[in-house]
């Protein structure tokens, strides 16, 4: 597991560069004294947060201009977390400039950014390049992996996974979801559509329904927020997804993030950020565990609303695979194939049918594998 002794070794040192320092802030407080991580350079257009989050956490570069930190930093990876439709100009030019990229989820925007960014990998084979599916490696999911890594449920039958979450505050701090270019299908249900592929591996249809809600419509939100998503995996089993964003929250004893993994053998449901798991395994009682201890490296900036522990944990794991040069995952490819579901979801919404997720990527010249 990924963090859970708060920094871990790598084997090799990182000069790292976040870019974006709205969320990107966990990730600098998370390494903040880590002994083989190294965030030598932020970079933001506002030079007001630049110029704080330098002061309070001693970092050497700042800039407020992604090519000049390429043309002017020694940095070996870029971090990026960035609004979600500069993505893709900014996986290519740190590509294109030498640098390893983990950048947040989504990936991109669409199936032809995520065609894209594959190409750029091709075109780099010497660079790894991650996408920060940061609910991979929150605590109660990474014990949910490994639970299922050593068998203990036997095999899967069906997987369900959830983000529920009242987002008023975002929709109200973040101007650029309100200006066009931010879809919550994609900024949202990336999470649990990640999820269950995480589980069942390549999805062969979707079925959705969406609408915008009432909340979200008073919030004057331009878009849709409530996502129902059926899905049929290509090993035939099915899952489900659902994805509601305007609403009123029971935070305390309603998570925002679950997965529900049923098998042969075992049941295993992860919360965030309850830090707390619901399992029933065969011939075993069923049982609560809690994973109290671990909420300072979890929650340690600013709350829940910033994920420091997760940011580490894949960061780590990311350096990690650069030294001993084996695969990262999800990668550029794996990725392609969250926008490809993604997009499926997003035409089903249209045509309310069924879509099937292998014509699409297919439709741009990319195989399913």
């Amino acid at each position: 597991m990924e963090g859970h002794g708060r920094h871990t070794p790598i084997g090799s040192s990182y000069r790292i560069a976040v870019v974006g320092l709205g969320e990107g802030k966990g990730l600098i407080k998370g390494l903040d004294g880590h002994p083989e991580l190294t965030v030598q350079a932020i970079c933001d257009i506002d030079k007001n947060s630049v110029e704080r989050v330098q002061k309070q956490f001693h970092i050497p570069e700042v800039f407020t201009n992604l090519d000049t930190l390429l043309a002017e930093s020694k940095v070996d990876i870029i971090a990026i977390y960035t609004p979600d439709q500069l993505h893709i100009e900014h996986i290519r030019k740190s590509l294109e400039g030498g640098k390893h990229v983990l950048c947040t989820k989504p990936l991109v925007n669409s199936l032809r950014e995520a065609k894209e960014v594959v190409d750029l990998t091709r075109m780099f084979p010497d660079l790894q390049l991650m996408v920060g599916q940061s609910s991979r490696f929150f605590g109660s999911m990474q014990y949910q992996r490994k639970a299922f890594e050593e068998g203990k449920l036997g095999e899967l039958s069906y997987v369900e996974a959830h983000y529920v979450h009242d987002m008023r505050w975002f929709y109200g701090n973040r101007p650029w979801a309100r200006e066009g270019g931010f879809d919550l299908l994609f900024g949202g249900c990336s999470h649990p559509v990640d999820l269950v592929r995480w589980y069942m591996g390549d999805v062969e249809e979707v079925f959705a329904y969406a609408n915008r809600s009432l909340i979200g419509e008073e919030a004057n939100f331009q878009g849709e927020d409530t996502f129902v998503i059926s899905l049929k995996f290509k090993n035939g089993k099915i899952g489900r997804v659902l994805g509601m964003y305007g609403l009123e929250h029971p935070h305390q004893t309603r998570p925002w993030i679950e997965v529900g993994v049923y098998g042969t053998d075992g049941t295993f449901i992860s919360k965030y950020p309850q830090l707390e798991s619901i399992v029933k395994l065969k011939g075993e009682n069923e049982r609560i565990e809690s994973y109290f201890e671990d909420s300072y490296h979890y929650f340690q900036f600013e709350g829940i609303n910033h994920h420091a522990g997760e940011f580490v944990n894949y960061m780590e794991y990311f350096s990690r695979c650069i030294t001993k040069g084996e695969k990262t995952m999800p990668d550029a490819e794996d990725g392609f194939k969250t926008i490809a579901t993604l997009e499926a979801i997003r035409e089903s919404i249209k045509t309310g049918k069924p879509e099937k997720v292998s014509e699409l990527t297919t439709s741009i010249g990319l195989m399913d594998r």
